[in-house]
């Protein structure tokens, strides 16, 4: 577990491993597509602890509104854990979305999880804006990331590419 300095921006990314249980994994020994899911909530909840724990400042509270998985590699059950790598790359008004790239033993890429986290206010439970000092936080973590061509010739491409481990 560990906050990393990006030297190209100056900002930093949280890396962590998840080890790997035996209910991740479905009955032809590949990885759940629900697991991926949660991978990405336990790094989520480690990043946010090491942020309190090291850096020694409050989080602001925000939920998760909308997930997006793609999925790049399979799993298998030979493998023993991930890493999952965390940042924020694009923040609104009341939301920030933020990536985490999770790697095998090998460290290639299995899945790219993409979220969209709204402010929250604990008491109301409504969406609130961020504050300066929440801004301040979620730019500390902030990497941009190169729009992906989704074109169908693109598309097909990841489709060749793509490792079913099947």
């Amino acid at each position: 577990m560990a906050l990393v300095d990006n030297e190209a921006t100056g900002t930093r990314f949280h890396s962590t491993r998840i080890n790997l249980r035996w209910s991740d994994f479905d009955q032809f020994q590949h990885a759940n597509n629900a697991a991926y899911l949660e991978f990405s909530q336990d790094a989520r909840i480690e990043f946010v602890r090491e942020i309190v724990t090291e850096i020694d400042i409050a989080v602001p509270a925000f939920v998760v509104r909308w997930a997006s998985i793609d999925f790049r590699k399979s799993l298998s059950s030979s493998e023993v854990a991930v890493v999952v790598e965390s940042f924020m790359y694009e923040v609104g008004e009341k939301s920030f979305k933020m990536r985490q790239i999770i790697r095998n033993a090998q460290h290639r890429v299995v899945a790219v999880v993409d979220t969209v986290n709204v402010a929250v206010d604990i008491m109301s439970g409504k969406t609130r804006p961020w504050s300066e000092s929440d801004l301040k936080i979620i730019n500390m973590f902030m990497i941009p990331v190169e729009d992906e061509d989704s074109s169908p010739e693109a598309e097909a491409k990841k489709d060749d590419d793509a490792d079913t481990g099947l």
